[in-house]
């Protein structure tokens, strides 16, 4: 029995919120209003890299014509904007806690998570993402080589703002806006 789109997306969904309701529940909760001159720049920084992206995956990919569903656009940038932060931080949280275990250097811990959280990203990305949404990278476009340096970028704003300021709620925002961008840009449909 082959499994739908949709109900492998929401299933992942499911998971994933459950992860964050499960471990994250402070962090949903509160929000830390540290905002000194290192976190504006790291959140206007994160914007930036937002909207490079935007441009620089709007330039890469194709739609092949496919219809806009205006609700999965809506859906698809809250819902995996909520549910892939929190596995993101899941992750990144477990390779800090691993590397603790031998070190307390922050560096050192910022480090096994950002390496996790990009050993996840590449997994999710090249085994799920990849296979159930449809064709749409122009392999021939000239900006498809700055696709992979845009997602350090966006990987690197995140989990300093997660580390730094255990900020879920922003990233939360920034991680939708990067979905919208994908979902208008890809076109496809979490209803059929």
């Amino acid at each position: 029995m082959e499994l739908s789109v949709p109900f492998m997306v929401y299933t992942y969904w499911i998971i994933a919120i459950g992860i964050g309701l499960a471990f994250f529940r402070k962090d949903i909760f509160s929000f830390s209003t540290d905002f000194g001159p290192r976190r504006i720049i790291l959140l206007t920084a994160s914007l930036l890299i937002v909207a490079l992206n935007a441009w620089v995956y709007s330039n890469s990919t194709f739609s092949s014509g496919r219809p806009l569903d205006l609700w999965t656009l809506l859906v698809f940038s809250v819902g995996n904007g909520i549910a892939e932060t929190f596995m993101f931080y899941a992750v990144f949280r477990l390779g800090t806690l691993l590397a603790g275990k031998a070190t307390g250097n922050p560096w050192l811990l910022f480090s096994a998570g950002f390496l996790l959280f990009i050993i996840y990203s590449g997994l999710i990305h090249g085994l799920f993402w990849i296979n159930i949404l449809p064709e749409h990278v122009d392999q021939a476009s000239p900006f498809k080589p700055f696709f992979m340096p845009v997602q350090l970028l966006i990987a690197g704003s995140w989990a300093l703002s997660f580390f730094w300021y255990r900020d879920i709620r922003s990233v939360i925002l920034l991680h939708a806006m990067i979905d919208f961008t994908m979902a208008w840009n890809v076109r496809f449909s979490l209803f059929n």
